[in-house]
């Protein structure tokens, strides 16, 4: 990178990197419980070897791995370019993030992470026993190809799964319905394509990056209506912080808060799944959730493979990112490889959580 990049960095680090010790943060940190960086997420190792998948969990992270090379290196003739990615194409879908091949394979990988993470696809106690019953049904919402659906047909080949995603594209180019698994289009902030009190579990997972603050409590209304009195949701999310930043992380934290926030959608979905539940609390009993810290690109396996994921992630979004920070794509790309350098050296971790309940009877 030349002198003039350099200083442009430098320059960006110096006026927008936030404080970890402002008020804002350390209210975040003290409403979300978790002060501490060493939570047991982090302290735990998890050996992936033990579920017997560690090959391929080491395969998936070097394929993406070297997806995500090929997307930042400026010195490659090959490397992407703004036309070689597609988005969602809804008019009124504020999501972030692509829609392509290259996106697919970061959220399959990730699907392995937090399954590693909570010990299973399931994290409801109560589901993990029901799901086992015949024509017990099951539905996902944002389902892309239906990796969880997938895994969770296989563990329970007697559950009937469906899933919906706003992803023609997707549903079009997945064939699960051999597998027992049926997947169609759906958008949960208007109406899913189901009748009421239609399933017995349904679930949702990192709807963070297309799911705005003001629309959350009509979308759990939607779940809530499709789901039968007594039946289970389980929600996932995760927030859009990295903490114990170092400077290039603060600095790609703040362009993404404001992304994010220009859109309406919350960049501390984790710490406020919680608040958004409360508003539709007369549907609800049962409620208990858990949460997880987990090491960004350090320590176990899992940390190691959830950092390839965030690589992908960030460079996702060098469409719209490089310009919100009046950055070129190669300062933008050489900010993200200082973040990936630093997550080790700061422990940097990221904040999930499951929350689930039932369904007032």
């Amino acid at each position: 990178m030349g002198t003039h990049q350099s200083s442009m960095i430098k320059k960006k680090l110096s006026e927008d990197a936030p404080s970890e010790t402002s008020p804002d943060f350390a209210a975040k940190l003290e409403k979300s419980s978790l002060n501490s960086p060493q939570s047991d997420a982090v302290k735990r190792s998890v050996s992936i070897s033990q579920t017997g998948t560690s090959q391929k969990y080491e395969l998936r992270a070097a394929h993406v791995n070297a997806l995500v090379a090929k997307t930042w290196n400026p010195n490659d003739p090959q490397s992407w370019e703004p036309e070689m990615r597609e988005y969602h194409a809804l008019p009124n879908s504020d999501y972030m993030l692509p829609n392509d091949a290259v996106e697919q394979d970061r959220l399959e990988m990730q699907h392995y992470v937090y399954r590693a993470a909570f010990e299973g696809d399931i994290v409801c106690p109560t589901v993990k026993q029901l799901v086992q019953s015949p024509g017990y049904k099951i539905l996902d919402v944002g389902c892309a190809k239906g990796f969880w659906l997938k895994c969770v047909k296989k563990e329970n080949p007697l559950a009937e799964c469906h899933g919906v995603d706003i992803s023609q594209t997707l549903v079009d180019q997945s064939s699960p319905e051999t597998d027992g698994i049926f997947l169609q289009f759906g958008n949960v902030l208007e109406t899913l394509p189901y009748e009421d009190n239609t399933f017995d579990f349904t679930h949702q997972r990192f709807l963070v990056a297309g799911m705005p603050r003001e629309k959350y409590p009509d979308a759990l209304r939607e779940l809530i209506r499709v789901t039968k009195p007594g039946g289970w949701i389980e929600l996932v999310e995760a927030d859009v912080v990295i903490y114990n930043a170092g400077p290039y992380s603060q600095t790609l934290t703040t362009a993404l808060f404001d992304g994010f926030h220009r859109r309406g959608l919350d960049t501390y979905a984790a710490v406020n799944l919680p608040f958004y539940v409360k508003q539709v609390a007369d549907n609800v009993e049962n409620k208990e959730d858990k949460v997880l810290h987990l090491s960004i690109g350090w320590g176990s396996k899992m940390g190691i493979l959830f950092g390839a994921d965030c690589k992908a992630g960030v460079l996702g979004m060098e469409d719209w990112m490089h310009k919100s920070m009046k950055l070129s794509r190669d300062e933008y790309r050489q900010l993200c490889q200082g973040c990936y350098s630093e997550w080790p050296e700061h422990k940097s971790f990221s904040q999930v959580r499951a929350l689930y309940f039932q369904v007032k009877k």
